[in-house]
């Protein structure tokens, strides 16, 4: 009975994520897209690598308080206020080291204007870092209602103010200053939706240090590994193909981020409580696998398949070099599910150091590669990013070495929920390209139509495999049955 009502609270707690996502998502593509309308790449691009170098240093002062918290045993006061505490102290240290690194960072990499925009960004996360830490109770209790109130209710007001400022300033500012206001918001808001207020405390720095080690090294280089890619480019290439890379990224990646990444949070904070259950915990583990690649999958033939169509419509005219580079970037989400897993897994065991040498292998094999094209005086942004995509090969392979030799979870339980949905996934991508060449109305048109075509052509292949597959792969048969139960409740119910 506990295991079926910790999964049915991490149930809905992923339901809640999965609003808090779609509606925020929905507010943040829709601003994207029209912000892509006034703004240029220049502009993206800058505001990506200041991006990316206030959140490496963010990373450098990350103490996973919230994870320390939701982790420990017992909540306390003491223990509340001394993680609150200690995250303060370090994101001011962080701030004060973006300020003075500001000039030697755009020296780096050729971008003058940076300056003046990192010095800017220097204080977001030392104003973040007064975020109030009771609301971690809410992820604990797997409530996450108030938060999914609270970031929806910041994209409304950040949306138009962002966009008002882009029609004006039209340049990078509108989006920096729309960071600025999304965290100061955050932090009030956090405060509205809780009513435990912290204090300054130093008595548990030592115990949560002792945790945080590990954390503050694994999500330093996990971040390392997710963006030396784009601040390779920013040196090697024009800062406009970094802002082509950002968008295509964003837009490449939106089913994981959007469908998949909303379980993490429950998912983590359920773990804690099947950990010492190994059989009840690999289930969970492969049945969050096998729902996230039944999305994945699909989504990455998908859009690679209709780059051309999506970039066209989506993104506009202007952007259509960004097609090759959002196809191929969609690929990368086949590792996604396998990695978030296994860090929510490997944080909660205090196993990190594995994930930190993963890390440094693929940043070693990922700059290692662009320098070399780099010494080639290889230009082309579509060359950098199909590197990106073979190096996943690899990430792959150190995923799956790490879950059958650390966590003995049985390959044969993983490899399955990825593999199935492949061909059916790529009979879809075969029939999208079939029938591109003969649809001749509105763009907008044409890609709903290659849309529906994808999803029927999928869903009755992969339908019918998961049958003939359900006695071979519980973990579809488990989902089999819960698509066949909320048919026959709809139908029941509209009876």
């Amino acid at each position: 009975m506990m295991i079926e009502s910790v999964n049915r609270k991490i149930a809905i707690g992923y339901l809640w994520n999965l609003v808090s996502k779609w509606i925020t998502r929905f507010i943040g593509v829709i601003s994207t897209l029209i912000l892509i309308r006034i703004l240029s790449p220049v502009d993206f691009g800058v505001a990506t690598l200041a991006n990316i170098v206030m959140a490496l240093f963010v990373m450098l002062s990350e103490v996973g308080s919230d994870k320390y918290v939701i982790k420990s045993q017992n909540c306390t006061d003491e223990l509340l206020n001394s993680a609150w505490s200690l995250n303060i102290t370090l994101k001011f240290f962080c701030g004060v080291i973006i300020a003075i690194l500001s000039s030697y960072i755009a020296d780096f990499m050729h971008e003058p204007i940076l300056r003046n925009v990192l010095l800017a960004c220097s204080v977001i996360p030392f104003i973040g870092a007064f975020k109030n830490i009771g609301i971690v109770h809410f992820e604990r209790e797997l409530n996450y209602r108030p938060l999914t109130k609270l970031s929806v209710l910041v994209k409304l007001i950040v949306f138009p103010i962002t966009i008002g400022l882009a029609i004006v300033l039209k340049n990078y500012w509108a989006l920096m200053i729309g960071v600025l206001l999304s965290e100061m918001i955050s932090v009030i808001g956090s405060y509205w939706i809780h009513p435990y207020r912290p204090r300054w405390s130093r008595q548990q720095w030592s115990k949560q240090w002792n945790f945080s080690k590990w954390m503050l090294l694994s999500t330093t280089t996990g971040y390392l590994r997710s963006r030396v890619d784009a601040f390779l480019l920013g040196r090697f290439l024009p800062v406009n193909a970094v802002g082509l890379f950002r968008v295509s990224q964003e837009f490449a990646w939106l089913p994981f981020s959007e469908m998949i990444a909303p379980a993490t949070r429950s998912f983590y904070a359920g773990i804690t409580q099947l950990i010492d259950n190994k059989p009840a915990l690999t289930d969970q583990l492969t049945r969050y696998l096998a729902l996230a690649y039944l999305l994945v999958v699909p989504s990455m033939f998908g859009i690679y398949a209709l780059q051309d169509n999506i970039v066209l419509v989506v993104m506009g005219e202007r952007w259509m070099a960004a097609a090759p580079v959002l196809g191929l970037l969609s690929f990368l989400m086949l590792s996604m599910p396998l990695n978030i897993a296994l860090q929510n897994l490997l944080t909660h065991l205090d196993k990190l150091r594995y994930l930190v040498w993963m890390d440094v292998v693929m940043i070693v094999a990922i700059a290692s590669s662009f320098f070399i094209l780099y010494q080639q005086h290889i230009t082309l942004l579509a060359t950098y990013t199909l590197m990106r995509t073979v190096l996943m090969v690899l990430f792959i392979g150190l995923l799956l070495l790490v879950y059958k030799r650390v966590l003995c979870v049985p390959l044969s339980r993983v490899i399955p929920v990825m593999l199935l949905p492949v061909i059916p996934s790529a009979i879809m991508c075969t029939v999208l390209s079939e029938i591109k060449p003969m649809l001749a109305s509105i763009p907008v048109i044409n890609l709903l139509v290659l849309v529906v075509v994808g999803v029927l052509v999928f869903a009755s292949l992969m339908g019918g495999l998961m049958a003939l597959a359900r006695k071979k792969v519980p973990e579809y048969d488990y989902l089999l049955g819960l698509i066949t139960s909320a048919v026959l409740r709809h139908r029941w119910g509209t009876q």
